[in-house]
């Protein structure tokens, strides 16, 4: 398997690769300045005169006027067209609305990277060599039409042997280092860039990269996207209502992951399917309530929830489809993102500024006074509104909008749970308009805020994290007895 620990050999550049990343990024400025991206990027209002105005030279010089009312869905095509790792950097924007503005990420949050599937035979041909196997000594029947096809692999379908129906998915062939390719492009641009704006280092940006790059490890080896797979549905192993797709283990390599296939309905289609008899109430609430279980209980979250990886099944259960971008939050990061939505939603703006400071989030020349007054100004629109329409991923991003004016370190795991929260709030007001998932939440996190800040099950937590040293003080005790023993005699 893929050892995490190389992954920073294969993003440092070395010093003669210059003269091709400057090669390469004339192409890229090109590139998205043909395609709006530099009008999006004015609407950020953060530059200065003397950038601002060199921003609109290059809107008026390089710009194609025709996609000026349409910008966001050229700038879509242009990452798409730049390779697999700028579809995957759009995806990893449309993570930072801190640094590029809610209006660009947005949009970008529905990147939907639709890709020329590769021929059928190449398919058959690597699923062989992978099994070592030919294709009728493992199926018996294969769909050579893919049923999905995206930057980092496609999916078919297919028959086993002993008649189970199963999803095939398949890397693109030399993927991996196409990716690569891109990433480090990305992380020499990151180093650049701090190296010319060392303001912007708080950003976190050549971090960013790393993190970017080590999510996509899960995508172009299939056997850690199997083993989310496999780890969600342990924690969910006694939740009837959310099933996770059983993996072939003895059929998934590195290149090939072949999982059950789930027959359903995709969930942003229920509500145009007037005979389905699903509970949309009911479903909205399920949910809500596995989302919560994700992010608090486990803090390990689904986080590319846009509808087309989200089915529900004939059973009327929540099938989570494609495992390849995954958060996780410590329980640390837990117990800081509830009690910030807790203090937002009962606007109590000065203790969100103490917790930034509590867990050494603010620079040491921030206002407490300013930013406890910005932050009353950003949310209060939200908060005021009635609790059904309040919009839990609004109030984040907001605060996560702060940071360039308040010198606020921002972790990006947060920006990706933000995204995670938009696109989970947008696919529940799909099925259900009415529906507010803080609403059906709250209850459970102010529980699981009671359970987890009480100090009995903080200390009755301590012991069971430690009972192996607890079990050894006796010895220990006994060992520090024996040699203060020792050294009264000596003395």
């Amino acid at each position: 398997m893929e050892n995490l620990n190389k992954l920073d050999e294969k993003l440092n550049y070395k010093f003669y690769e210059y003269p091709f990343f400057l090669i390469r990024l004339i192409k890229v400025f090109f590139v998205l300045s043909r395609s709006g991206f530099f009008s999006l990027l004015l609407k950020l209002n953060f530059f200065s005169n003397r950038i601002t105005c060199l921003i609109k030279l290059i809107i008026l010089v390089f710009e194609r006027k025709s996609f000026n009312n349409n910008n966001n869905i050229s700038f879509s095509q242009s990452l798409i067209s730049l390779g697999p790792g700028f579809i995957k950097l759009g995806q990893a924007l449309s993570t930072r609305p801190d640094i590029f503005g809610k209006e660009i990420t947005n949009k970008l949050i529905y990147l939907q990277d639709k890709i020329i599937p590769f021929s059928s035979t190449l398919a058959k041909k690597i699923i062989e060599n992978e099994l070592g196997l030919k294709l009728n000594e493992v199926f018996n029947k294969f769909d050579e039409n893919p049923i999905a096809s995206a930057s980092v692999a496609q999916v078919h379908r297919g028959i086993l042997k002993n008649g189970e129906e199963v999803a095939i998915k398949i890397l693109r062939p030399d993927i991996e280092s196409k990716l690569f390719f891109d990433f480090k492009f990305f992380y020499w641009l990151s180093k650049q860039i701090e190296l010319i704006a060392p303001k912007l280092k708080r950003f976190k940006l050549s971090e960013m990269v790393n993190i970017f790059a080590t999510t996509s490890i899960n995508e172009i080896d299939l056997r850690l996207e199997s083993s989310s797979a496999t780890e969600l549905s342990e924690n969910f192993k006694n939740f009837k209502n959310y099933k996770i797709p059983k993996i072939y283990w003895e059929y998934t390599s590195k290149n090939l992951m072949i999982l059950e296939y789930i027959n359903g309905i995709k969930i942003d289609e229920i509500a145009k399917n007037k005979n389905s008899k699903i509970n949309i109430l009911q479903l909205t609430k399920l949910a809500s309530e596995i989302f919560f279980l994700q992010v608090f209980r486990d803090g390990f979250f689904h986080a590319d929830l846009h509808p087309g990886n989200i089915i529900i099944d004939n059973e009327g259960r929540i099938v989570p489809l494609d495992f390849g971008i995954m958060g996780r939050l410590t329980n640390k990061d837990r117990k800081f993102l509830a009690e910030l939505l807790m203090n937002l939603l009962d606007k109590n703006f000065s203790s969100v500024t103490k917790l930034h400071s509590d867990y050494n989030m603010l620079g040491k020349n921030v206002s407490h006074e300013l930013l406890t007054h910005e932050i009353r100004a950003l949310t209060i629109p939200i908060l005021d509104k009635p609790i059904g329409k309040i919009s839990l991923a609004s109030l984040l991003g907001e605060i996560l909008s702060l940071s360039n004016k308040f010198d606020i370190e921002i972790q990006p795991k947060f920006c990706l749970l933000q995204k995670t929260m938009v696109m989970a709030e947008g696919m529940a007001r799909q099925i259900n308009p009415k529906a507010n998932m803080w609403q059906l939440t709250r209850p459970l996190v102010e529980k699981w805020i009671e359970e987890n800040f009480d100090p009995f099950n903080i200390i009755e937590d301590w012991i069971d994290k430690n009972k192996k040293i607890i079990h050894n003080l006796p010895e220990l005790f006994h060992k520090i007895d024996k040699l203060i023993e020792k050294f009264l005699k000596n003395k």
